[in-house]
C-alpha cells in the first residue's frame, strides 16, 4: 500500500507578471541612451571651450559641479503619462550577448575616454565625495 505525503493545502495563484521586469529593461534602455547623449553633449562643450592642448580629463576636472547639472540634454521635457506604452510581451535577454557587447564597447574607448567615464559615474553615484 503506498501513502503520498503532500504538505500543500491548497495552490496559491500566480501575483505577478514580468512586466515589471520589462519596464526595468526599457528603463536600462533609457539611460544608456541618456548617457550616450551627455557624453556627446560634453564633448561639444569640451571642442568649444577647452584651450588647443587640453586634454579631456583635465577640462573635465576644471568644471564645477553646476556645470553638470546645467546640461541640457535632446528632446527633454515633462513626460505625460499617455506616451509610456506597456509591454506587448516579454522579450528574453542574451546577458552574454550583452556582456560581450560592452567589453567591446570599452576596448575600443582609450584610456582617458575610460578615466572620464568613471569619473562621471563616480561624481554621479558619490556626490558628497
Amino acid at each position: 500500500m503506498r501513502t503520498e505525503f503532500n504538505n500543500i493545502d491548497k495552490i496559491l495563484e500566480s501575483k505577478g507578471d514580468l512586466s515589471e521586469k520589462v519596464r526595468l529593461a526599457d528603463l536600462e534602455k533609457d539611460v544608456f541612451d541618456i548617457e550616450l547623449s551627455i557624453m556627446e553633449s560634453l564633448k561639444e562643450d569640451f571642442k568649444k571651450e577647452a584651450p588647443p592642448g587640453t586634454s579631456f580629463l583635465d577640462w573635465l576636472k576644471s568644471k564645477d559641479d553646476d556645470f553638470f547639472k546645467r546640461i541640457k540634454l535632446s528632446n527633454g521635457g515633462k513626460v505625460s503619462k499617455a506616451k509610456i506604452k506597456e509591454p506587448k510581451s516579454v522579450q528574453r535577454i542574451d546577458l552574454t550577448a550583452e556582456f560581450l557587447k560592452t567589453t567591446e564597447m570599452l576596448a575600443k574607448l582609450t584610456d582617458a575616454e575610460r578615466q572620464s567615464i568613471s569619473m562621471l559615474l563616480n561624481k554621479l553615484l558619490n556626490p558628497r565625495d
